[in-house]
């Protein structure tokens, strides 16, 4: 029986089992089925337990450990380890039925923020010079309104910077610029969300996030790229202070595993 991965970048993982027809039924698809639900399961909760750090960075983990702690069986959760291999969050041991989380290089996530950076200004200034100018309605919804409607979940923030970010690279209408930023969103992924944890950062990014709006709305260039650029620093900023400090947290576990 073949697997294969049906994912785009940025979506959650959706893993589907091919069988020969000759083989395919009822239960052979309920069987499959349950299979993918168990491999998506523990791709989240792997990728979830990464992001966190509760899954620190350097640390090894034996399958079989990794196994119990998920309550799957090895075949699904080997599947799922193997997706998130690729996607750059593990490495495989040679030799050895443990994987190891990816080394932290914070230089790694330095040049991702340059390289995104630089694709956001082109993005803006192609966006203040475009006829007719893009329809900006449906971000001004979420990052243009008064105070007290603002969403202050961190998690919902996350998500909608992000939405914003990739529309205007979008509209922007350059695809394969699209595609490489979109990349890049997911590879950052696993420190941009550590940007809206404080709830004054939360109150930067709608302030931050109105006056790009309006500079675009009001097809001044000049402006929307200085303020692309601040804003994204600004975020890197935080990243980088609130990363470093999970990575100290991450280390002091390894060599105290007792719980507090």
């Amino acid at each position: 029986m073949g697997q294969r991965t049906a994912r785009k970048p940025g979506q959650a993982l959706e893993l589907v089992h091919e069988a020969p027809p000759a083989a395919r039924g009822a239960g052979t698809e309920e069987a499959a089925a349950e299979k993918s639900t168990l491999a998506q399961h523990a791709y989240a909760r792997i990728k979830d337990e990464i992001f966190e750090f509760r899954m620190a960075p350097g640390q090894r983990y034996a399958e079989q450990e990794l196994a119990n702690r998920l309550g799957v069986s090895r075949t699904p959760l080997r599947f799922a380890l193997h997706v998130l291999a690729r996607e750059g969050y593990l490495v495989r041991l040679e030799g050895h039925a443990s994987w190891q989380v990816k080394p932290f290089e914070l230089g790694y996530y330095e040049d991702l923020y340059d390289f995104r950076t630089q694709i956001e200004l082109i993005a803006v200034r192609r966006l203040c010079a475009l006829d007719p100018a893009p329809d900006l309605r449906e971000l001004c919804a979420f990052w243009l309104v008064p105070k007290r409607q603002r969403v202050l979940d961190g998690h919902v923030v996350a998500r909608e910077d992000e939405r914003l970010h990739g529309t205007l690279v979008a509209l922007a209408g350059n695809v394969e610029m699209h595609r490489t930023h979109a990349d890049l969103t997911e590879r950052i992924r696993i420190i941009r969300r550590l940007d809206f944890i404080a709830p004054e950062r939360i109150v930067s990014a709608y302030e931050e996030h109105a006056k790009l709006l309006r500079a675009l709305i009001a097809r001044r260039s000049g402006d929307a790229e200085l303020l692309i650029r601040a804003h994204i620093d600004a975020s890197r900023a935080e990243i980088r202070h609130i990363t470093l400090h999970r990575l100290s947290q991450a280390a002091a576990r390894r060599q105290d595993p007792t719980p507090a």
